[in-house]
């Protein structure tokens, strides 16, 4: 990828010769919008034929594609405004520009572009078909928010509510069909039916009266069943008990218990009283009806209604009912009735689908604001999407990284940049064992992001004496944020073959140090146990003297142990020194080498054929990948992926603590003195 004759000949590349087949569009240190525009499908994952299409589409728009190599903001002489779409592409582009705030008005950066926000705020028409508030004159104000709060709203381009044109259309729609309805009812009325006994009130009563309708059924019903039995009053108007249930309650908010009681007390009397002695929940809703209904119609005295008078208010609306029925549900029919009509009458909707149609007429000049985007997008990433797909140069290189690696893990005095992010760790180790390479999974948190995520770290320089799990680290990701790394799990693998010369004694001295400390371990539990089992026996009687040893037994045994195991290892010493005695001493050192080769070379061996096999391929196909080859992580690589630290120039280390460093030296110095003085003179006393 060096020159625009290797982007317009892509095509002719033969798909096995690519570096990756697709690649999902998450989890990557690119813009994810400009994989999303490339992934044309929309399924989450970016392929050839995808990236072949947003070559061709970029390489047609442009009139040099060297431009592309350079990267960055989109410069304005580049676009080719060839034809229709060009020329609307360029004209867009020029009127990006005249909306930024830059000196520089040549280009147009990706920002400028998808500041789409700041492009036609100050415009009066977008494009897009749908008219903001401050679109409409001051007259159709008021329209304009009876049919938001009505029909609801859509969204423009400037990101501002607006209305389109189904939605006007759909509104005076329902205002005509209303209309219709009504006058409909009023022709009917008068005929023999008495559709609107309380005139325009009439829609405001009757809803009133439907609020208390099925309350008001339920306390006659009782008062019948009472009138017919004194002994049922108490069971209707419910036991005591209710009330010493909810005493202790909240009564500022509404209580399910005391909705669900009569209205009001059951009698005989069958009186539905309008003023006092009714249900707290329900009173409002009874003051309301009193005077929308009762009062109006002239129905009772005003302060209770018989059972006869509320069944004559019940056939008061019997006709209004009939022909409510039939209204349409618009929802218009809180603007009333003369507003309707007024709006109706009038040429607000000629004048709102003028101004939408006005909108829509700039439609094919700003639809390239979308394509500018696009191109912009194109134009600062492709290059870099092509490095990390078609080829891995931006990995392979010395100083760029791959749109995979999410930034620098520090940990164990290591800088280690192969860091990937995986979703599930458990499921991305089972294939990262194949890529032979030690992973290390980190667990990324910051106290002030409730964001956690996971890596896979590659660590391919220094060892792995001190990585664990439960190790601390930081990790800075590809925007320089900080973040508190936890390791969660290990995948062993050589590191490098320095490690593996070391590996044999090391694993030699865990053994020896786990064995020594099992052995110390349980000294320790049988001495705390004979102690506990000295003070609890004293006091008793001592056995006869033919018993053995008694507690001396375990001790003697013990010392009797350890001469045995002292007894063959100077015999074992002896031995070896018997037989250097017996050697020239140019051959000693030759000896000593071949041991250690013997036991090193082997585990070298084995690291240097794992090494030079490791291969970052298993490791991205865990992560969603599809590698077409092995991406092998060879010696030299592996050396700038994982960065130990070094001291600056002219600078030493000086331990503070020497004593108790050289105390351990000089342990170790004289035990290693002390036996060979003992095979020594083992040897020479035969």
């Amino acid at each position: 990828m060096e020159t625009a004759a290797d982007l317009r000949h892509l095509s002719e590349l033969d798909p096995k010769l690519w570096t990756v087949l697709s690649c999902p569009v998450d989890g990557l240190e690119i813009d994810r919008e400009t994989l999303s525009l490339i992934d044309f499908d929309q399924d989450g994952r970016v392929r050839i034929e995808e990236i072949l299409a947003a070559v061709e589409w970029t390489i047609s728009r442009l009139k040099d594609c060297s431009s592309l190599f350079v990267g960055g903001p989109l410069p304005l002489k580049a676009i080719l405004a060839k034809g229709p779409e060009g020329e609307a592409l360029l004209a867009s582009a020029k009127k990006i520009q005249e909306h930024s705030n830059r000196d520089d008005i040549t280009t147009v950066s990706v920002q400028e572009a998808a500041d789409i926000g700041s492009i036609f705020a100050r415009s009066t028409f977008n494009g897009d078909g749908i008219v903001a508030r401050d679109g409409v004159d001051a007259d159709l104000a008021q329209t304009f928010d009876e049919i938001l709060s009505i029909k609801g709203s859509v969204v423009d381009r400037s990101g501002q509510q607006g209305l389109n044109s189904d939605l006007v259309g759909s509104f005076f729609a329902d205002l005509k069909a209303f209309r219709d309805w009504w006058d409909k009812g009023e022709s009917e009325s008068g005929e023999g039916t008495n559709i609107f006994p309380l005139g325009a009130e009439t829609p405001s009563a009757f809803s009133s009266f439907l609020a208390l309708e099925k309350k008001g059924d339920d306390f006659f019903g009782r008062c019948r069943l009472a009138a017919y039995d004194e002994r049922a009053q108490a069971p209707l108007n419910r036991e005591a008990a209710l009330y010493e249930s909810v005493a202790k309650e909240d009564f500022s908010i509404p209580r399910e218990e005391i909705v669900t009681l009569p209205i009001a007390r059951i009698s005989g009397d069958a009186l539905l009283p309008l003023t006092s002695g009714l249900n707290p929940e329900w009173k409002a809703k009874v003051v309301e009806f009193r005077t929308k209904v009762v009062g109006p119609l002239g129905v009772g005295e005003g302060t209770a209604l018989k059972a006869d008078e509320w069944q004559s208010i019940r056939a008061t609306f019997t006709d209004y009912r009939k022909w409510n029925e039939e209204k349409p549900d618009t929802g218009i029919e809180p603007l009333g009735i003369q507003r309707i009509r007024d709006l109706i009458a009038s040429d607000q909707e000629e004048r709102l689908q003028k101004i939408i149609s006005d909108d829509l007429a700039l439609a094919g000049s700003l639809k390239a604001v979308d394509e500018v985007l696009k191109l912009a997008r194109m134009h600062r990433d492709l290059l870099r999407v092509l490095r990390n797909f078609v080829s891995f140069s931006d990995f392979y290189h010395h100083k760029k990284g791959a749109i995979f690696q999410a930034g620098t893990l520090f940990l164990d005095g290591k800088e280690c940049r192969l860091c990937i992010r995986v979703a599930d760790p458990a499921k991305h180790a089972t294939m990262a064992a194949l890529s032979r390479a030690f992973v290390a999974y980190c667990e990324c948190r910051r106290k002030d992001s409730p964001k956690v995520f996971s890596l896979a770290v590659v660590v391919t320089g220094g060892d792995s004496a001190n990585l664990r799990v439960g190790r601390n680290g930081v990790f800075r990701d590809r925007s320089g944020v900080l973040w508190d790394a936890t390791v969660t799990r290990i995948v062993e693998n050589p590191i490098s073959i320095h490690e593996a010369f070391f590996l044999p004694y090391i694993k030699i001295g865990r053994f020896i140090s786990d064995q020594m400390e099992k052995w110390a371990t349980s000294r320790a539990n049988a001495a705390e146990q004979a102690m506990q089992a000295g003070v609890q026996n004293v006091g008793a009687k001592p056995k006869a003297a033919g018993g053995g040893m008694g507690q001396f037994g375990g001790i003697a045994a013990m010392l009797a142990a350890g001469g045995i195991a002292l007894g063959a290892l100077g015999a074992g010493l002896a031995s070896l020194f018997e037989t250097l005695s017996s050697m020239p001493l140019w051959e000693i050192p030759l000896v000593f080498l071949g041991v250690i080769l013997l036991i090193s070379l082997p585990s070298m061996f084995i690291a240097w054929m794992r090494l030079r096999k490791r291969t970052l391929a298993p490791l991205l196909d865990a992560a969603g990948w599809a590698v077409n080859g092995r991406t092998l992580i060879n010696f030299s690589l592996g050396r700038r992926l994982t960065r130990r630290a070094k001291l600056p120039e002219g600078a030493t280390v000086e331990f503070s603590e020497t004593a108790q460093v050289r105390t351990s030296l000089w342990l170790l110095l004289g035990f290693s003195f002390v036996a060979s003085a003992v095979g020594w003179a083992l040897l020479l006393t035969g």
